[in-house]
């Protein structure tokens, strides 16, 4: 070892070092505390023997000047002492001494308390080396999190609408990453798509499964797939790469306030909370699924919910981290504390600020347990536009107008078992989605499609739909009739024609539709289709696409609709 001896008798000093030398040490010795704090610097030696009594700087003003300039490593500190006393003692250890040694020496006990502190100073370097190599592990591991924590982010939230006017959120992770997920887009025809999920567990390993999820989401609402298609195939992703004991509960919504429709898939998330203009509790929407990745689907768990929606209506949509939060005494914040705010005595613009400041009131500075979060849909906004452009179709390669042809032919069978429109839209738009007109093809298509079905082959009556109980009878004869199909057809066909100017330029294109079902058909020319003071569910299909093409006609049975729908660049 390097030892310094700091000591101002000399006779001390040379004995010391002549018995440390034979030992085989490396002896440096300084004949005062100040001298010996300037050699302990140049030096830097691995143990100091240190006297207490000294001129210019004593032994203990020395010790703690020692220990500041070697805080990065442990240097232990011998006092050389006849002081016996216990005050003296502790006065050593105090000012930064690790043993003592009284005068006059024992060369044995001086050799075993230099080999004990060596040994303490080798554990002691050792450990601090664990600890830098934990450090640096610890930083790359951060590294990584921070690099992963924006992937996650950025494909999560890709295309998220969380800058619609309609839509207020709160999230909260317990750790880095969350567990929850929340995502909004909107479908072609210009509905509202939603969902929040809650893996099994938190942080990194609940925060996996909301990749593929999310991109799962963003993909098929723009395809315009039903939010039940969604779940589903959402589903068999999660049975395809998650192991068993990991699960997701989920809530799909979609809000469409041209239908003043709720659609819902609802599986394992607390139930979701209907509030009135008012800011009364209008309904409560329970779970009636089992969450996603449990086990693969059957018919039955692909079925939506469909509830009437009013203009003020505000819809609020929680993970069960909020109604489990605990504040220091382990009491739950619980569903009768959050549902005190929906009695009608708030103003409804403010419920939302209220449940979370009533919720950070409730915690108080608690750990928190789970991730936690909290959406509101305020319906009266729903049709306002996001500030920012988050649709996806904005982001398409613009292709030229050019000539195009495309049929399609659905039996009933097929018709039973898939919705067919989001593979006619895709093939469409895939082809030609001039920018400005997705929305507007889609909604064509999406009611020449349904009428052909609805009223052409299921012989379903429009009237139905005018009531909230019809609107819910409507859709489970739709569900019947169309489980009892065994006759009739749709027959699609699609022809684009590029439109020039008289420079012969490309101005736009021409998309001739023509829809022919195999019913009965109906009487056209009878039906008062408006738009005007149409507030009800139903009745304003054949006037809406009218209003968006250029030509509308039906042949004399009423069973084949051909339209001409034109677009400039």
């Amino acid at each position: 070892m390097k030892i310094l001896i700091v000591d101002d008798d000399r006779i001390n000093s040379t004995i010391l070092h002549r018995l440390l030398s034979r030992e085989g040490h490396q002896v440096f010795s300084a004949e005062d505390g100040l001298a010996g704090v300037e050699m302990f610097d140049s030096e830097r030696p691995e143990l100091v023997l240190m006297d207490i009594r000294m001129p210019r700087m004593n032994g203990y003003e020395a010790a703690r000047e020692i220990k500041r300039i070697s805080s990065d490593r442990f240097v232990p500190i011998i006092f050389l002492t006849a002081v016996t006393d216990e005050e003296g003692l502790v006065q050593c250890i105090e000012s930064g001494g690790d043993d003592f040694l009284t005068k006059p020496f024992n060369r044995t006990l001086l050799q075993a308390k230099i080999e004990a502190m060596e040994r303490i100073r080798r554990l002691h370097t050792e450990l601090h080396s664990q600890k830098e190599e934990l450090e640096r592990h610890q930083e790359r591991v951060q590294q990584e999190l921070d690099i992963s924590q924006h992937l996650f982010s950025n494909i999560v939230r890709a295309g998220n609408l969380f800058d619609a006017p309609c839509l207020r959120h709160i999230s909260r992770p317990m750790s880095q990453f969350n567990g929850d997920l929340l995502v909004a887009s909107y479908n072609p025809a210009g509905g509202l798509h939603i969902m929040l999920g809650d893996f099994t567990g938190h942080g990194l390993s609940a925060a996996v499964g909301a990749m593929p999820l999310s991109e799962l989401f963003y993909g098929m609402t723009a395809q315009g797939y039903s939010i039940g298609d969604i779940a589903d195939e959402m589903n068999a992703k999660l049975l395809s790469i998650m192991p068993t004991r990991m699960f997701c509960a989920a809530c799909l919504l979609e809000v469409d306030m041209r239908q003043q429709s709720l659609m819902v898939w609802n599986g394992g998330l607390p139930d979701i909370l209907l509030v009135d203009g008012q800011g009364r509790m209008q309904q409560r929407i329970a779970s009636y699924h089992l969450p996603l990745g449990i086990r693969p689907f059957n018919p039955d768990d692909r079925k939506v919910s469909i509830f009437e929606l009013r203009p003020d209506t505000r819809i609020f949509l929680y993970s069960d981290g909020l109604t489990e939060a605990t504040r220091h005494d382990n009491l739950m914040y619980g569903s009768e504390r959050l549902e005190r705010h929906f009695d009608g005595n708030r103003q409804p613009e403010h419920l939302f600020d209220d449940i979370i400041s009533d919720l950070d009131s409730f915690r108080a500075g608690a750990q928190q347990s789970d991730d936690i979060t909290l959406l509101e849909i305020n319906c009266a906004r729903a049709n306002e536009e996001p500030v920012s452009d988050s649709l996806a179709h904005a982001r398409k390669k613009f292709i030229p107008p050019t000539n195009w042809s495309l049929s399609f032919f659905f039996s009933p069978q097929l018709l039973q078992t898939v919705d067919p429109l989001p593979a006619i839209i895709n093939s469409v738009m895939n082809l030609q989605a001039p920018a400005g007109h997705r929305e507007r093809i889609y909604t064509t298509l999406a009611e020449l499609f349904s009428n052909a079905l609805d009223h052409g082959l299921l012989g379903l009556d429009t009237k139905t739909k005018q009531t909230p109980e019809g609107f819910m009878r409507y859709y489970s004869q739709r569900e019947e009739r169309l489980a009892a199909l065994e006759h009739g057809f749709i027959r699609l066909e699609l022809t684009h024609i590029p439109q020039y100017d008289e420079k012969q330029q490309k101005t736009g294109g021409e998309m001739h539709i023509r829809v022919e079902d195999g019913g009965p058909g109906f009487d056209h020319q009878h039906v008062h289709s408006t738009l005007d003071g149409n507030m009800g569910h139903g009745g304003r299909g054949i006037a809406l696409v009218r209003s968006l093409c250029t030509k509308l006609a039906y042949n004399e049975a009423g069973n084949c609709a051909d339209v001409v729908y034109r677009w400039t660049i």
